[in-house]
């Protein structure tokens, strides 16, 4: 077609709209491009073509959108020269508008497991390019004088940054299969291309974490830019740092990778000294920090229970997420982030225990774990210098680091059987039919699943981290007698859910007789009363289901526990069937 164009197309303007039809068409489903072979699509080049095209498309548009008026002035076949920012004409023709048809073909065919991924490389060859080809621009701003001024991401940063998050989050390549050698033209192993794709990029990831810190600005409205910008950038660099550690610590410490086998993925040293080389885990440690220090000041709510920030969720993830690196090499990562000393106030602080008791554990654990283990030879022990002053209200306790995991834990233990009771006493009000009293507060139902979410998130990190239970189990030994507190207090929870009865799904619903003759007003009423006690019976159903999934969760994250405890052996635990289970409510 465009070797013969028509009279018509033989002009500038004719072939920019040729092309940006041929463009706007463009699909991987509608092209049926899947039923190439991946031989033939390597014989045309394809793949190299669309990143090109790719790359070529999304630099001139954002030189376009940099430039006065956001048109180029430049004559060329993607835009004309002839149009001023303000004689637009109503059929003007921007084909570089277009520089994501593209891309998310190459996408597609990458994530084509029917193809073998075999445009997976030069995939990540592109999204690299766009990763480090703005990275002088970065770092020419953080040298300048005006850098805290500066709260916007180069935009070709910003799409290299999205398209490898969601790569990493896509389940064609967490699945079992990926880890295997594909038997296309390329021979790829799709997870090992990403994790060295992740790996080659840490010098750039780390710029541009600390490009995005959070700074102090002169204004709330730059402030909030700003704030928005450090968000969204940790949310692209937290899917990457889980896939290096094969650990969601985001999300409940879930595994990244399906299927048997998935712990031979975690992190390992000489990756874990790449990332401490390139300065991207003291940045990560460097944004948490700025993120609480210039924290925009939250807005009053009227509501009781408000949902918490963007920025405090963010925090949160990142936390977690530093947490799975230090863990995953707790003697090169790990001794770094315990000697941070605003992360050392952060997470040894009263009010954090209080408000993040999970993490209270793992945190104090880790840190007695390095700092307090007891050593055969007689060396200096490493002690934690702390140089900065915790915030108002964030006490630090005198106690030793394992008296304070271990009484966050019992904590914990304590808080799941008081929820136990408050949910069973729920259902069984639902099942006498008790409307009035059924309800209990929504805030206090769900506080009371939070408090089993911490029991189910700290036996998933025991179960799929490899040195979770080893750190942990040597934590308690370092003070004498606490391990036996865990131990008991681990038996009065078994012994509290050993007494929670198991709800049948299959509750009947009462049947009703031969309706009798009776006046039509009656039978109304006979009608509506029926349709309380089903809806009743209904809801009553519901929740027994909600209940019962909920104690088979807790009952698989006590039996891991109390594994980890009984057995005393410092290795990680290979459980097989961990109940996963989202016991959060809906207003989560």
């Amino acid at each position: 077609m465009l070797s013969k164009p028509s009279t018509t197309n033989e002009t500038w303007d004719g072939a920019r709209k040729a092309i940006f039809y041929l463009l706007s068409t463009l699909s991987y489903g509608k092209l049926l491009l899947s039923s190439l072979s991946s031989r033939a699509w390597l014989e045309m080049g394809a793949s190299d073509t669309l990143a090109d095209f790719s790359f070529m498309l999304l630099l001139h548009h954002t030189n376009c959108r940099l430039e006065e008026g956001g048109i180029s002035k430049k004559d060329s076949l993607l835009v004309g020269s002839s149009y001023q920012s303000g004689d637009v004409p109503d059929n003007f023709v921007d084909i570089s508008a277009l520089w994501d048809r593209p891309l998310f073909l190459l996408r597609d065919r990458a994530l084509d497991a029917d193809r073998d991924h075999d445009a997976l490389v030069p995939y990540l060859q592109l999204l690299k390019a766009f990763l480090t080809h703005s990275e002088d621009h970065t770092m020419s701003i953080l040298s300048s004088p005006l850098a805290k001024q500066s709260s916007i991401l180069p935009p070709i940063t910003s799409v290299g940054l999205s398209c490898l998050a969601s790569l990493c989050s896509s389940k064609e390549f967490t699945c079992a299969s990926a880890s295997k050698m594909q038997s296309s033209v390329l021979s790829v192993c799709p997870r090992e291309e990403i994790k060295s794709a992740i790996l080659s990029l840490l010098h750039s990831l780390a710029s541009i974490v600390e490009f995005v810190r959070p700074r102090p600005l002169r204004n709330v409205q730059e402030t909030n830019e700003a704030e928005r910008l450090w968000i969204r950038t940790s949310f692209c660099i937290i899917p990457m740092i889980e896939y290096l550690t094969n650990l969601r610590a985001s999300v409940d410490f879930q595994p990244v990778f399906d299927g048997v086998g998935g712990k031979n993925y975690a992190l390992t040293d000489v990756e874990a000294k790449e990332i401490l080389d390139s300065g991207l885990f003291r940045e990560l440690l460097a944004m948490h920090a700025a993120a609480g220090k210039y924290a925009t000041p939250s807005v009053d709510c009227d509501t009781k229970s408000p949902s918490p920030k963007a920025s405090d969720v963010a925090r949160a993830k990142l936390l977690r997420t530093i947490y799975a690196l230090s863990i995953a090499s707790p003697e090169i990562l790990g001794q770094y982030a315990v000697r941070v000393p605003d992360l050392a106030n952060e997470v040894q602080s009263t009010r954090f225990m209080e408000e993040h008791l999970t993490d209270a554990i793992l945190w104090t654990a880790l840190s007695s774990f390095l700092l307090e283990s007891k050593s055969d030879s007689p060396g200096p022990r490493l002690k934690l210098r702390v140089s900065t002053k915790p915030k108002a209200g964030d006490s630090v306790d005198e106690k030793s680091m394992a008296e304070r995991s271990c009484s966050s834990f019992m904590k914990l233990c304590t808080l799941a059987q008081l929820a136990m009771g408050v949910l069973k006493d729920n259902i069984t009000m639902s099942m006498e039919g008790d409307l009035n009293n059924e309800a209990v507060e929504v805030d206090e139902i769900d506080r009371h699943r939070k408090s089993l979410g911490d029991v189910v998130s700290f036996s998933n990190c025991l179960a799929n981290s490899n040195n979770a239970v080893k750190i942990w189990i040597r934590s308690l030994n370092n003070k004498e007698g606490i391990a036996q507190r865990a131990k008991e207090k681990i038996i009065e929870l078994r012994s509290v859910l050993a007494n929670i009865p198991s709800y049948s799904d299959d509750y009947k619903t009462s049947c009703t007789g031969h309706k009798k003759d009776d006046s039509d007003e009656e039978a109304e009423q006979e009608n509506f009363q029926k349709d309380v006690v089903k809806q009743r019976e209904a809801s009553s159903v519901h929740k027994r289901k909600q209940y019962g999934t909920m104690v088979a969760s807790v009952r698989s994250s006590v039996k891991i526990i109390a594994s980890a405890l009984e057995s005393q052996k410092e290795c990680g635990l290979s459980m097989k069937g961990v109940v996963q289970c989202n016991i959060s409510s809906k207003t989560d």
